[in-house]
């Protein structure tokens, strides 16, 4: 499922509290357990507050062993905290499920879109039906990874929030010459290789940076590989323009292409014994039932693009003006053969070219005590998604034939934020209060769409200019959501290892934009319930959630305890729901809800060499009203917990360090949870086991060498990982797709800095 590296997080989070120095009341802000591991040791830690926001920062070796042999995917690394479910079809986490769905879910809330992920606090994720910024940068490239769970302040932007906050900031040039270099080996024909170089300050006060990766990895179940390959390049640079303004730009480049994953349905997924090896087929058969399932129609490949920068203005020690403008382009597709579209096997096409761009900009200045902060967001994205094309092949003695679009629109309106925020933060005495709030503009795009008939297999700008008609009773018009996203904390400095924390804060989600493909496949089914599309998308609307989070933060010189309640309500809750009346399943805004739990995160130094960690979660997310289906059915609901969220999950590990060498068994736990609205399909938990190995040297007159040996899913256990219920799904009606957890692999990494 995850990544052999899980085991760094537990040497970071152990080390962190069992070693660190508290800090100071009087003297700095109030320590709140937030976790950031910096450097190449694993006991050079630090912990800097973070106002009341619960979360953890990984960086340094412990983010370089966290990040597994795959070093492709940021969401590896939050696998093992309080409440997170980060899965992935692959033991490296480097499948990229088709569509929206990246395998993340915080505290029963999921992320459809793929657009939790920040880097360097700009939402280079948006929407993202392809691989986007999940594969975009090399770990080995990013210095930290945050991960804050609601509330967080309005500083923290993304474009939706109310899964939470994932950021990754990037590792700028080296102020010294060096470089790094990583060759991974493992199971299933793994292997992958990482490039750095950094030139150091030169004489301009310029740093360079570049690097380059390959990654290979064969499928564990079924033929083909993922990724054939993966192909990645990075180039940063730095200028300073004397003391006090600093200028900085950043650019990736990724090229990928992999054979999917076979998802099984819910029958399959009940019968791992029988079902658990089950792929795609190795070979076509002429028979096209069969065909669908040939591994060489069922594939992915895409390309991506991304250019920030920084411009960083600091006149005095009062006062800072930061601007960060972006872009960022992707263009690819996903080829998935189908056993019933338009009633009978066939192969969809989707081409996929979008592009996004925007600026943040934000001033920071002091006053008398109170630090103010106000800023700007703007970005804007030209879909997909939604999805504005679709083609058909139709397969006759194993091979395809161009049967049609069954989709063709033109986007007339671009998807938009603009968001101004402010926050303000004062000390008073012990107590130091944060507030601020930000509001949101967020304009849908809107969709012509176009008869197809006669319509020949050419590309999508050709087709758009062969177009003779639209069809209006398909076509929509967006509209613009305002929203007011305010936030409150307060944090009491009982001492100085004790602190008390206490937060609020209202966020965002995503309009149910995956019901847009749903109803254009599926159009007639929707006319005969009474439903149009126009009428279907006004019924988007944007999921917003108020949080609340309670808890202690007591550190002491050889253990910790960070104990935290949380509760929140959800209105217009994202849920894919059976719909009786159209005889479907699709995503609707229709949901009421409520969430509330417990976490706990404890650790200890045991003696010298040895400590001990766990993480514990319990999770009640459950709807507080029956769901009103877009055609006016209603579904039985209430009291029922959110689809594919467990109750309970936890993790625990050790770590002993005896010189040079060290040792970290892990554990992570998750009960049953339901793959369906209803409960009608449930899930088995399971209980997973790691171990980690490493071996660090340092080589006179040449640098550090590091050797990892990792055992993932130690005792083979067979479960079920991934749930997907995006319309990408292969599984019958739109209900789910399951994926297996990858079985017992070994990887191994040797790496050496200079």
């Amino acid at each position: 499922m995850q990544h052999f590296a899980r085991t760094a997080l537990y040497m970071a989070v152990a080390s962190v509290f069992a070693c660190s120095p508290s800090a100071d009341a009087d003297s700095a802000p109030p320590r709140l357990g937030t976790v950031t591991v910096e450097g190449q040791g694993k006991n050079t830690l630090e912990s800097p507050a973070n106002g009341a926001e619960q979360g953890a920062t990984i960086s340094g070796q412990a983010l370089n062993i966290l990040g597994g042999a795959g070093q492709t995917n940021p969401y590896a690394a939050i696998s093992f905290l309080p409440s997170v479910m980060a899965q992935n079809p692959d033991p490296y986490g480097l499948a990229n499920v088709p569509g929206g769905n990246k395998g993340v879910r915080i505290r029963g809330e999921r992320n459809p879109h793929g657009g939790i992920g920040t880097v360097e606090g700009l939402p280079l994720s948006a929407i993202n039906p392809g691989p986007g910024e999940q594969f975009l940068f090399d770990m080995e490239n990013i210095r930290s990874i945050t991960l804050l769970a609601p509330p967080f302040s309005p500083t923290k932007l993304a474009v939706f929030t109310t899964q939470g906050y994932l950021n990754s900031n990037v590792l700028w040039p080296r102020p010294k010459f060096g470089g790094e270099v990583d060759q991974s080996v493992g199971s299933y024909n793994f292997h992958r290789t990482f490039i750095r170089l950094d030139s150091g300050t030169l004489p301009t006060g310029t740093r360079v940076f570049m690097s380059g990766s390959y990654t290979h990895a064969g499928q564990w179940r079924g033929p083909g590989a993922s990724p054939d390959y993966r192909y990645n390049g990075e180039i940063g640079i730095s200028q300073d323009f004397g003391q006090t303004l600093n200028a900085k730009v950043y650019a990736a480049y990724g090229s990928m292409k992999e054979n999917n994953y076979l998802p099984l349905t819910y029958t399959q997924a009940s019968n791992l014994g029988q079902y658990y090896h089950l792929g795609y087929n190795s070979a076509l058969t002429g028979t096209a039932a069969n065909d669908v399932n040939y591994y060489g129609y069922n594939r992915q490949q895409f390309q991506d693009y991304a250019v920030f920068g920084e411009l960083n203005w600091h006149p005095d020690d009062q006062n800072t003006l930061v601007i960060k403008p972006f872009y960022s382009q992707e263009n690819g597709y996903y080829l998935q053969g189908l056993s019933n579209l338009g009633g009978k096997p066939a192969l969809r096409d989707w081409v996929i070219d979008h592009s996004l761009y925007g600026v943040v900009a934000q001033y920071d200045t002091q006053w008398r005590g109170n630090h103010f902060s106000v800023g700007y967001w703007f970005e804007d994205l030209t879909p997909p998604g939604p999805p504005t094309d679709f083609k058909i092949y139709r397969l006759v003695n194993g091979q395809p034939v161009f049967g049609g679009y069954a989709l063709l629109a033109r986007a007339t309106a671009d998807h938009v934020f603009n968001s101004p925020y402010f926050q303000w933060r004062r000390s008073a005495g012990p107590v130091t209060f944060t507030a601020g709030a930000r509001y949101l503009m967020e304009q849908t795009p809107s969709f012509t769409v176009y008869n197809t008939t006669g319509i020949p297999n050419t590309s999508y700008a050709d087709a758009l200019n062969l177009v003779t008609s639209p069809n209006p009773s398909s076509s929509v018009e967006g509209r613009t959501f305002y929203q007011w996203l305010p936030y409150f904390s307060a944090v009491y400095a009982v001492n100085p290892h004790l602190d008390g924390v206490f937060a609020y804060g209202r966020n965002n989600g995503a309009p149910a934009f995956n019901n847009w493909p749903s109803i254009q496949m599926n159009m007639a089914a929707f006319q005969k319930a009474g439903v149009t599309a126009q009428r279907a998308w006004d019924q988007l609307a944007p999921e917003t959630s108020d949080s609340f989070s309670l808890g202690l933060k007591w550190h002491e010189a050889a253990w910790y305890v960070n104990p935290t309640f949380f509760y929140a309500t959800y209105r217009n809750k994202y849920v894919n729901a059976y719909d009786p009346v159209v005889g479907i399943s699709y995503d609707q805004n229709a949901g009421i809800g409520r969430a509330w739990g417990f976490e706990l995160a404890a650790g200890a130094k045991v003696w010298q060499g040895l400590s001990l960690f766990t993480n514990l979660a319990y999770d009640r997310a459950y709807f507080t009203q029956n769901l009103r289906t877009g055609s006016g059915a209603l579904l039985p609901v209430t009291g029922l917990q959110f689809p594919d969220t467990p109750r309970f999950v936890g993790s625990m590990g050790a770590l002993y360090e005896y010189g040079r060498f060290s040792i970290s068994p892990t554990f992570q736990y998750m009960s049953t949870r339901y793959a369906d609205t209803l409960h009608t399909q449930p899930v088995s938990g399971y209980l997973l086991a790691n171990l980690n190995m490493e071996y660090h040297r340092h080589i006179a007159h040449v640098g550090e060498l590091t050797v990892n040996l990792s055992i993932l899913n130690l005792f083979n256990r067979h479960y079920i990982g991934l749930i997907d219920s995006s319309y990408l799904s292969t599984a019958q009606s739109g209900g789910a797709s399951f994926y297996p957890g990858a079985p017992i692999s070994v990887a191994g990494t040797v790496g050496l800095r200079f």
